[in-house]
């Protein structure tokens, strides 16, 4: 599925994301800026997905310049999208299939987000012990009708015990099988609603909670970790709250 660029011992708590190469300089770059401009140190993965030589020399020029962000990055050359009609549906699950080899490296605390996105301060304190004793974390919406609707794929939070880590390889083996069976929408979003459904009725040892409502700022509220945009409609607002972001002199 990927290789990975770099076998040094990574920080305890990680965030993760994919992009394509249209993404990776639409969004990436941005996102890596965001969080280079916190000045503290935070750890970035990065899943790049069929990248242009170019795109690899971009994030290997990026590893050398960065000061506060620790990059790596794993190039996937989407094998198991050859049975998908639409490609898209496969991208936005790949972050997914990566977490379990990810959480194995020994990582803490994995975070998993939408790569369109800003930091606009650490997320990592929204997380406290009690996130900890759950199998992961979603950003649950039971309001929703639809069952593709009662997920948000947009922030999955994953940790290193062996409940959440069981969870993490039960979506991407899920996952990986759907896609044989060459699915016509997307699966990000329904699959973890069917899977933490399942699972809270059959393991009494599974237990998941709600992200914290501060992590994603879909408003672009000031005490949000993360500014993003649910929906592609709005992406002219999402750019323009990013320049702002950017281009702020405050910390």
């Amino acid at each position: 599925m990927g290789r990975s660029t770099d076998s040094r011992t990574e920080s305890s708590d990680l965030i993760l994301a994919a992009c394509n190469d249209a993404y990776f300089y639409t969004f990436a770059i941005d996102l890596i800026r965001s969080m280079e401009r916190i000045e503290s140190t935070h750890s970035l993965h990065l899943h790049l997905l069929e990248p242009s030589d170019a795109v690899i020399q971009k994030a290997e020029e990026l590893k050398r310049k960065l000061i506060w962000v620790k990059l790596t990055y794993t190039v996937d050359q989407c094998a198991l999208a050859a049975s998908v009609n639409n490609r898209a549906i496969y991208y936005t699950s790949a972050r997914f299939l990566l977490a379990p080899s990810i959480l194995a490296r020994g990582i803490d605390r994995l975070l998993i987000i939408d790569v369109d996105a800003v930091m606009n301060f650490s997320p990592w304190g929204l997380f406290d012990r009690t996130s900890l004793k759950h199998s992961g974390g979603f950003i649950f919406r039971p309001h929703m009708n639809r069952p593709t609707r009662k997920v948000l794929a947009s922030a999955v939070f994953f940790h290193s015990s062996a409940g959440s880590m069981r969870l993490a390889d039960t979506l991407a083996r899920s996952l990986a099988v759907t896609f044989k069976s060459r699915p016509r929408y997307h699966i990000d979003q329904i699959l973890p609603h069917y899977i933490c459904t399942i699972a809270t009725s059959r393991f009494w040892d599974f237990s998941t909670f709600d992200i914290p409502a501060k992590l994603m700022g879909y408003s672009y509220q000031a005490d949000a970790a993360f500014w993003t945009t649910k929906g592609k409609s709005n992406i002219d607002r999402f750019l323009s709250e990013r320049t702002k972001l950017l281009d702020s002199t405050t910390h």
